[in-house]
């Protein structure tokens, strides 16, 4: 009896004292970040340059979308990459439609501030001191006397919205079709004019079978009445008009392909419109990514069934870019947030996040002691216990989801790791939350 004891008691710590000899290693490994905040002196984010190398796409996935030091973060880490990596460009998980006024104000044209923060994450109508932070920055950037190239903004969603609607984006397409060929356009619209109230995800299920083949070829024969047109139209107004319209069109037609796919197209969308972006951005342009760790991930746990996988838009450009991109996911442990989408508590409320699971990725890492770092993990040796802790799937922290933590393989998904161990609410700006309309997007 005494040894079956005995026994279990080594089975049960070899994990344990692996797990240590973890938070050692990455105790020992981990460089320490100076600030979450944006300021001119990027020095401790250097040893970023080896991880990122001559790749042109560089995401960093968000934990949580409720977190002030993540969104600051962002800001910080792409003012860097901006400065010291020649990155040309912003590609953010909000919506296509409300990223062209955050890119119009970046550009320094005459476009409201507010609508240009919310359109940097487009899911929800508040405006966030965190968002006015970047899009002005990004604006005095390209007002520099000294700016040779100015940066871009684009948003990689179809519909950044809680409620997916078709419609905004079949009639802002049509209106320019309308500036060109009024009478394309009447006939287009005569073609929409019963499907468009039910293109939306809670009214494409009350489409009949003959109605969902109707709106799907007439979303098609506009996206190919476009492309037949692209260099007419372009002549006749400009490039950026005619892409915008376009891609409006596009963004419709993935809108369908996600509803017939019974809600799970978005991150194929999202996929396609990061390639899209690169290509505007031409040879020499490098694009940053924003996105929740899990859109960003390059790896997602298979389930049983192959017809329910649903992979990520890190997935799915994985062997598309290959070196070309690099991830660099996010990890915190406690404080508080605010649940700005208000899915499982009334939104923009703010709540106690307790210390992350001992066993979990953020509970190694705030075993490590350290407050906030960054972790190369191509740096994980070969042998020993280290590799063999992270060789099995470990859960991570996801408070989007109800759960609270998902399973990873971390070295499949991410190439580097940033650790934030103490958090705190987005910051809501009381004076632009009082005096802006809603886009439309709360749910």
């Amino acid at each position: 009896m005494h040894g079956s004891l005995l026994f279990l008691v080594l089975l049960l710590s070899a994990p344990m004292a692996r797990a240590d000899e973890v938070a050692e290693w990455i105790a020992r490994e981990a460089v320490p970040l100076r600030s979450v905040e944006l300021t001119d002196d990027f020095s401790d984010l250097a040893p970023l340059k080896p991880i990122i190398g001559d790749a042109r796409i560089i995401s960093f996935g968000e934990g949580t979308h409720d977190v002030h030091e993540l969104w600051a973060f962002r800001n910080r880490l792409f003012a860097y990459l901006v400065e010291e990596h020649g990155v040309t460009a912003m590609a953010a998980e909000t919506g296509l439609a409300p990223s062209f006024a955050t890119d119009d104000y970046a550009l320094g044209k005459d476009v409201s501030r507010i609508r240009a923060a919310q359109g940097v994450f487009s899911w929800s109508d508040s405006v966030f001191d965190e968002n006015l932070q970047i899009v002005d920055w990004m604006r005095a950037y390209n007002a520099r006397p000294t700016t040779t190239r100015k940066i871009r903004f684009y948003g990689l969603e179809m519909s950044g919205c809680m409620r997916p609607e078709g419609r905004p984006l079949i009639e802002s397409a049509l209106s320019y079709v309308a500036r060109l060929d009024p009478a394309r356009s009447k006939a287009s619209m005569r073609e929409f004019a019963r499907l468009l109230q039910k293109f939306s995800r809670d009214g494409y299920g009350a489409l009949t079978a003959d109605q969902r083949t109707s709106l799907l070829a007439a979303v098609q024969d506009l996206v190919s009445l476009f492309e037949r047109r692209q260099v007419v139209w372009i002549s006749r107004t400009s490039a950026l008009q005619y892409e915008r319209a376009y891609r409006q069109a596009v963004a419709a037609r993935q809108l369908t392909a996600h509803f017939r796919m019974k809600g799970e197209g978005r991150d194929i969308a999202a996929a396609q419109n990061l390639r899209w972006a690169l290509e505007r951005e031409g040879p020499e342009g490098r694009l940053f990514v924003f996105a929740h760790n899990s859109h960003v991930a390059k790896w997602r746990k298979r389930p049983e069934n192959d017809d329910d996988l649903h992979s990520t838009m890190g997935e799915f450009v994985n062997d598309y870019f290959g070196e070309d991109m690099v991830v660099i996911g996010s990890l915190y442990d406690r404080g508080t947030a605010r649940d700005l989408l208000g899915l499982f508590r009334p939104r923009n409320e703010t709540y106690t996040v307790p210390p992350s699971k001992p066993g979990s990725l953020n509970g190694l890492a705030a075993k490590s002691g350290r407050a906030r770092f960054l972790l190369d993990l191509k740096k994980v040796p070969d042998s020993g216990a280290v590799p063999q802790w992270f060789s099995r799937l470990r859960t991570i922290r996801n408070i989007n989801v109800r759960s609270g933590y998902h399973e990873i393989d971390t070295l499949a998904a991410f190439d580097a790791l940033v650790f934030l161990r103490d958090i705190t609410p987005l910051r809501l700006n009381t004076k632009a939350n009082s005096v802006t309309a809603p886009h439309g997007c709360t749910r």
